[in-house]
């Protein structure tokens, strides 16, 4: 398997483990209710939109392989690659958040 394929594999693998992550997230701001302040209430939204883009960006990479192999899509990797790690960090902080403030 190659760079690009291992990453796309890895990205899809990774859909459900994010999303779950998240609508355990929703649930803990549901149970909160008002304890929790508005960026904490409108950042699991933004996150799950983040998510479906990342998502969107790495089906488009997984088909430009197919369609023009992999050497013409090296920018279109580096890009999902880079929305990818940035989801994975915007969580990463969410969470800490979230357990700060919710605690």
């Amino acid at each position: 398997m190659t760079t690009f394929s291992e990453f796309v594999q890895k990205a899809k693998d990774d859909y459900a483990r994010v999303e779950d992550e998240l609508k355990s997230f929703e649930q803990k701001v549901k149970d909160a209710g008002e304890a929790t302040d508005k960026w904490t209430q409108e950042q699991v939204t933004k996150l799950q939109s983040d998510l479906q883009e990342a998502k969107d960006k790495v089906t488009d990479l997984a088909d430009r392989i197919q369609q023009e192999g992999e050497d013409a899509v090296t920018d279109a990797h580096d890009q999902a690659k880079n929305h990818w790690e940035a989801l994975h960090a915007a969580v990463a902080a969410y969470r800490d958040h979230l357990d700060k403030s919710v605690a």
